[in-house]
């Protein structure tokens, strides 16, 4: 018997007891079907109550009847979530347009509610068969947003591809543009207006879409500021102009009536797209890998070589997670190499000193004895005593003290690199303690 609600248990031609909604819409059809649990029954039942007063029924019918009710197809369903979810929360609902097009052509046919992992196993093998795992990755990734949002519209007591594990994906090293190829990419432009654009890409690292859509009023030469209002995580950015770009936005005309940056010289029309004169830039400079992404990348790098912290460069950059910014501070390793190797030198000339401080005696001149700290190898510590032989170019009192140094810096070298390999490390330290050298450090 129906009760007051709308919906009540009944037994299916199974046997199994389920949960029945029945309503009445103002024109005599009824609607009716299969809930989950009476929440979901309480709460459709609701929004047809209220559609009813509010005489919007007629819209809530069609949008019922076309989903299918409770238990829509995966293609019916995915509009819904494009329209309600992706357009309302996304910054660029495109892209999840275009990882939704092989859920659509692969599992569309598949009701909402008989989705298992097994036809998200079968769909992954389908798929890998046209593109990368990496793309594959992405269609799933909306696929479990997808059905997140079945959850959250009570179509799904609970997200069937919950924990379902993502392809694992090549970390392929990124090439980066060094400043010669940057300048010579610029310069192989043939159209002044691409030639800005890319310009102030490679200069503000803002992203090609941010650079298309760029106008007048958020660039303030007066500040040397340039700002990005629609960013992809939705915050405003703010981006200091070199001199550089400065000179490539001054060179620009500026039309009346026109609020766009980059507009043709032609026409006065904004442009929509570089890529035909970036495209033949980059074969006449040789660079036929570069894409506009990689200017991004450029100056990136470039901002992390040159000290920026890696904080303000995920201001600059616009990332939500500082994860995806720290993978920058790897594309700099020259740079890094140089600085470990300044503060080892340092480290070796205060060894040194801290060692003819000990032993009380007059101090070797540290530019005396750093050619031998440079020059020496481990072959040649295993020959060496506490009475080697006076190296040369020193005086004999200022030979002994630098050949001891050496010793002992040689000895702290050879002690930790057998810490790091794990060999002999006791035997060894018994072995540096009868050293002279090292006993004084």
């Amino acid at each position: 018997m129906e009760n007051v609600m709308g919906f009540k248990k009944v037994k299916d031609h199974t046997g199994r007891t389920r949960i029945e909604l029945s309503k009445y819409w103002p024109d005599r059809t009824r609607y009716r079907r299969y809930v989950p649990n009476p929440t979901v029954a309480k709460k459709v039942t609701a929004r047809i109550d209220e559609a009813i007063a509010m005489g919007t029924w007629r819209e809530l019918k069609e949008e019922l009847s076309r989903n299918g009710g409770d238990d829509p197809k995966i293609a019916d369903f995915a509009e819904v979530y494009f329209k309600e979810y992706c357009c309302v929360r996304n910054s660029r609902p495109d892209f999840k347009e275009h990882a939704i097009k092989p859920i659509v052509r692969l599992l569309g046919s598949v009701s909402l509610k008989t989705l298992k992992r097994k036809h998200a196993h079968e769909f992954t093998e389908k798929l890998l068969n046209d593109v990368e795992p990496a793309t594959v990755n992405r269609s799933l990734a909306v696929l479990k947003n997808m059905l997140g949002f079945a959850v959250d519209k009570e179509y799904l007591a609970a997200n069937p591809l919950a924990r379902f594990k993502l392809l694992p994906e090549e970390q392929r090293p990124t090439r980066i543009l060094s400043l010669e190829e940057y300048w010579r990419l610029i310069e192989c432009h043939d159209d002044p207006v691409a030639a800005a654009y890319a310009t102030v890409l490679g200069e503000t690292a803002i992203r090609k879409s941010e650079g298309i859509r760029l106008t007048w009023s958020f660039i303030d030469f007066h500040q040397r500021l340039l700002t990005v209002e629609r960013s992809k995580n939705r915050k405003p950015r703010y981006i200091p102009l070199s001199e550089f770009a400065l000179q490539a936005l001054a060179s620009l005309q500026r039309l009346d009536g026109c609020p766009s940056v980059f507009v043709r010289l032609d026409d006065g029309t904004p442009w929509h797209s570089f890529q035909g004169p970036f495209n033949r830039a980059k074969e006449k400079a040789g660079l036929e890998w570069v894409g506009f992404h990689d200017l991004r990348h450029f100056r990136a790098s470039q901002w992390v070589m040159q000290g920026v912290d890696i904080r303000t460069v995920q201001e600059l950059l616009g990332h939500q997670s500082i994860t995806t910014t720290m993978r920058y501070a790897h594309y700099a390793p020259q740079h890094a190499t140089q600085s470990i190797r300044e503060v080892q030198r340092r480290e070796a000339e205060r060894f040194v000193l801290a060692q003819e401080k000990n032993r009380g005696k007059e101090e070797t001149p540290i530019e005396a004895i750093r050619p031998a700290l440079l020059t020496c190898s481990f072959q040649n510590a295993e020959k060496r005593t506490r009475t080697s032989t006076p190296l040369r170019g020193l005086e004999p009192e200022s030979s002994a003290s630098a050949n001891s140094a050496i010793s002992a810096r040689l000895s702290l070298i050879a002690y930790n690199k057998a810490r790091l390999t794990g060999t002999h490390v006791d035997r060894f330290r018994a072995r540096s303690r009868r050293s002279s050298s090292f006993r004084n450090i």
